[in-house]
C-alpha cells in the first residue's frame, strides 16, 4: 500500500489510483451497504483487529447517523474499486474527485486534503518556488522502486539518492544529509511519529497536488441514501462533530468545511503574511464568511492547483478570478471586487516604442505567466513570440537579462512581483496596455444557487456599509473605485475603458478616446432626453456629421480624418442575435436601415498579424462581439484587412474599436494601421 500511495503524491498523481472500467447500472434501494476501503494511515487501517483512522471514524458516525445496514471491511485498492464500479449498494472511502471518476460515482464529502509535498528539515531555510529550484540541490531522497523515483528521474532530476525505505529516507532528511524528501500531508505524520520525530521537525517547501478526499458510492446506490450521507455529514460539519474527529488525527491539518475556499500567491491581491493568508480581496472574503457564519479555512495551493479544484469540486470558492468568455460558463460569479489592467513592459532606456499593439508581434520574445488569463489572451489573439515562465517573477529577471523585449503584467501587482525579483520599478517602463478587467470571486458549478445569492448579496452589503472601501484603501489607498462600489450606475462602462488609456499605443490611445468622446456624448443624450429620444439625437447627429464640409475639415467632434462614428442595433431572439440593423454611419449614410448580419467578406490569411484565412469573415458580427466583450475580443478591438480608400484601395491593416451603449445598441470607429505585405 505505501509504494502505491506514495507514487501517487507527486506530479498530480491522484490518491489511490487505480484501473477505471465503466459500468451502467440503474439504481434501486439497497437492502445493504457493503463499505470498503485501503490501509492507509492515518486515514484507515487495521489496528487490534478494528478498522480506524479518520476518515474510519466519520465513516462509522454517519453509518449511525444514517441508519444504515452496514460494516467496513478492509480491501485492496483494486478490489474495492472494482466492487464499487461494477456492484450495486457499494460504498469505497477514501477516494480523489477527478474530472474522469467524477461522472462514474457518486460522492460524498470532502472527508480530507491530501497534499503532495517537497519537505526539508525545519529551519532549513529552503527557497523552492518550483520543481527547476529543487533540481539545484545537492540531494533530493526517495525510495527505490518507489513510483516517486521514476516520476521525479522523467522531469530530469539528476540529483537524487535512492534508499530502501521510508524510515532511512526521514532519518537522512532530519539529519540533514539530504534537503529534501517527496511526501503528503496525511502520510508525514505517521512516517516521523515512527522514529520519535513530529511534523514540527519539517516544513513543506513546495506544494505539488491537492486533491480532496470523499466517500464514493457505485451508480446503483440509491440517490436518497447517498443525499442522506451528505446530509449528515454537513450536520457533523455544522455541530462540530466533524471537526473534533479531523483534529484528534490530523490536529496539524485544517478540516474541510461544507464550502472550501482556495486562493494563491497574488499580493497585494492574495498572499502569506506572518503564517497568516492576506490581502484585500482574502480580507473580503474573511469577511463575507464571517457574516455567514462559515468557518475561515481558506487555503493557499498554486493557481493551477485551486483552479482544477474548483472545476472538478462541488461547494468550492476561488478567488480572484479575472472573469472571461471562456471560463464565463465554467464558474458561478461573485463580484467585482478588483479591477486591474494588463501592461507589456519594457526595461527602462530600451527605446521599445509601440504605435500600435500590433508592433508587439514583431518584437522577438514578450515573457509570459505560465496559465495567467493575458497569457492565454495574447495566445488567443495569435501571438507566436511569447516565452512562458511558470513564475512572473522569472519575467522580471528574463526583462533585464535581456532575454525577452517585453513582459505582460498587471498594474496592481507589477510593484510586489517587481520588488521580488530584486528591482523596482524604476527598472522598467510601460509602453501598452493589453486590457482593463474586473477581476471576481469564482464558486464551483456544483454549488447551490442559493449560496452563490447569499454571496453576492453579502458583498453588496460589504459596498454599502462602507467596509468594501475600508479594506480596499487599506492596501491600495488612492485607488479609483467609484465603478466598484456604484456598479448599477457605471453598468455601460467597461473598467477603466475611457479613464485609463494612457499607456495605449498612440494610434489605439486616439481610436478609444474618439470612441468614448461619442459615447459620453450617447449617454448624456439619453440621460437628458430618455433612452430612445436620446439614441435617436445621436444618430441624427453622427449622420448629419458625414455631410457637412465643415466636419470634413475636421471641426467636428466626430468626423476626424480617417475616424467616423457607426452605429448598430441588434435584434435578439431567444438570447441570441439575428440581426444587425445599421442605426448611423458617419462614412456611408446610406447604410442606415439595412441589416448586416450575414454580410461577410473573403479574408486572406497574414500568419504576421495573427489573422487566418476566412472564406466568409462575417465582419459585423465580430464587430458586435468585441461591443459586448464576447468570444474572445476582450479589449473591444478587431483586427482584419480592408481596402484603404486613400491608397488605391490596396489593402491594409486595419484595428475596429466598439462598446456597448445598452443591450442591443453599440457603437464604435475604426483605423488603419498599415499596409500588409501583399
Amino acid at each position: 500500500m505505501k509504494k502505491i500511495a506514495l507514487c501517487c503524491l507527486i506530479l498530480s498523481l491522484i490518491f489511490l489510483a487505480g484501473c477505471v472500467s465503466t459500468i451502467q447500472t440503474g439504481a434501486i434501494k439497497p437492502a445493504s451497504l457493503k463499505i470498503y476501503t485501503e490501509s492507509y494511515p492515518p486515514l484507515n487501517y487495521a489496528e487490534n483487529g478494528k478498522v480506524t483512522g479518520q476518515a474510519t471514524e466519520v465513516v462509522q458516525e454517519l453509518i449511525k447517523r444514517t441508519g444504515t445496514d452496514t460494516d467496513i471491511q478492509l480491501a485492496t485498492w483494486d478490489e474495492g474499486y472494482k466492487a464499487v464500479m461494477e456492484k450495486p449498494n457499494v460504498a469505497l472511502f477514501s477516494v480523489a474527485m477527478t474530472p474522469e471518476r467524477k461522472p462514474l460515482l457518486q460522492w460524498v464529502g470532502p472527508i480530507a486534503f491530501l497534499d503532495a509535498n517537497l519537505y526539508a528539515r525545519k529551519g532549513s531555510k529552503m527557497a523552492i518556488a518550483r520543481l527547476e529550484d529543487a533540481k539545484k540541490l545537492p540531494k533530493i531522497v526517495v525510495v527505490k522502486d518507489y513510483y516517486s523515483e521514476e516520476l521525479l528521474r522523467k522531469e530530469g532530476f539528476t540529483n537524487l539518492e535512492t534508499v530502501a525505505t521510508e524510515e532511512i529516507a526521514i532519518r537522512k532528511l532530519l539529519s540533514g544529509e539530504v534537503q529534501l524528501f517527496p511526501g503528503s500531508n496525511l502520510a508525514m505524520p505517521v512516517l516521523l511519529k515512527q522514529i520519535g520525530a513530529t511534523m514540527d521537525d519539517v516544513e513543506s517547501v513546495l506544494n505539488l497536488s491537492t486533491n480532496m478526499i470523499y466517500v464514493t458510492f457505485s451508480k446503483g446506490t440509491s440517490p436518497e441514501l447517498v443525499a442522506r450521507w451528505q446530509k449528515a455529514l454537513d450536520e457533523m460539519k455544522t455541530d462540530g462533530t466533524f471537526r473534533r474527529i479531523f483534529a484528534k488525527w490530523l490536529p496539524a491539518e485544517k478540516a474541510p468545511e461544507i464550502i472550501q475556499m482556495m486562493t494563491e500567491e497574488y499580493p497585494p491581491v492574495t498572499f502569506m503574511k506572518n503564517g497568516r493568508v492576506s490581502g484585500f480581496v482574502t480580507d473580503m472574503v474573511r469577511e463575507i464568511s464571517a457574516r455567514q457564519g462559515i468557518p475561515d479555512n481558506i487555503r493557499l495551493a498554486s493557481w493551477d492547483e485551486a483552479y482544477k479544484l474548483t472545476l472538478s469540486n462541488p461547494n468550492v470558492v476561488l478567488f480572484s478570478a479575472e472573469r472571461t468568455a471562456k471560463r464565463e460558463n465554467l464558474f458561478q460569479w461573485v463580484g467585482p471586487v478588483g479591477k486591474n489592467s494588463s501592461i507589456l513592459y519594457a526595461r527602462k532606456g530600451s527605446g521599445i516604442r509601440m504605435n500600435s499593439l500590433e508592433d508587439t508581434r514583431k518584437v522577438a520574445a514578450i515573457g509570459t505567466t505560465a496559465n495567467w488569463f493575458n497569457e492565454q489572451d495574447l495566445k488567443d489573439r495569435g501571438f507566436t513570440n511569447l516565452v512562458s515562465s511558470p513564475l512572473p517573477t522569472d519575467n522580471v529577471r528574463k526583462l533585464m537579462q535581456g532575454k525577452v523585449q517585453l513582459a505582460v503584467f498587471t498594474d496592481i501587482t507589477v510593484a510586489d512581483i517587481v520588488k521580488n525579483a530584486g528591482y523596482t520599478m524604476a527598472d522598467l517602463e510601460p509602453v501598452a496596455t493589453l486590457s482593463n478587467t474586473y477581476f471576481y470571486i469564482a464558486l464551483s458549478l456544483g454549488t447551490p444557487p442559493e449560496v452563490v445569492e447569499k454571496w453576492q448579496s453579502s458583498l453588496d452589503s460589504l459596498k454599502a456599509d462602507g467596509t468594501f472601501e475600508k479594506i480596499y484603501r487599506s492596501y491600495i489607498p488612492n485607488a479609483d473605485i467609484n465603478d466598484l462600489l456604484n456598479t448599477k450606475e457605471s453598468a455601460r462602462y467597461y473598467p477603466g475603458e475611457c479613464s485609463n488609456v494612457s499607456t495605449l499605443p498612440p494610434k489605439e490611445k486616439d481610436l478609444v478616446e474618439f470612441v468614448c468622446k461619442a459615447k459620453a456624448f450617447t449617454l448624456a443624450n439619453m440621460k437628458n432626453m430618455g433612452e430612445q429620444e436620446g439614441l435617436a439625437a445621436t444618430f441624427k447627429e453622427f449622420d448629419r456629421q458625414a455631410g457637412d464640409p465643415e466636419c470634413k475639415a475636421g471641426k467636428c467632434p466626430f468626423q476626424r480624418g480617417e475616424l467616423y462614428m457607426f452605429a448598430y442595433e441588434n435584434e435578439m431572439q431567444n438570447g441570441k442575435t439575428v440581426k444587425i440593423n445599421c442605426r448611423a454611419h458617419g462614412a456611408q449614410p446610406s447604410m442606415v436601415g439595412k441589416d448586416f448580419f450575414d454580410t461577410g467578406f473573403v479574408m486572406k490569411a497574414y500568419p504576421q498579424y495573427g489573422i487566418k484565412q476566412q472564406q466568409d469573415a462575417k465582419f459585423f458580427q465580430m464587430v458586435s462581439d468585441a461591443a459586448y466583450r464576447q468570444n474572445d475580443y476582450a479589449d473591444g478591438f478587431v483586427l482584419f484587412t480592408w481596402p484603404n480608400p486613400i491608397d488605391e484601395n490596396k489593402i491594409w491593416l486595419k484595428k475596429s474599436y466598439s462598446t456597448k451603449i445598452t443591450d442591443t445598441v453599440w457603437i464604435g470607429s475604426g483605423i488603419y494601421i498599415e499596409k500588409v505585405n501583399r
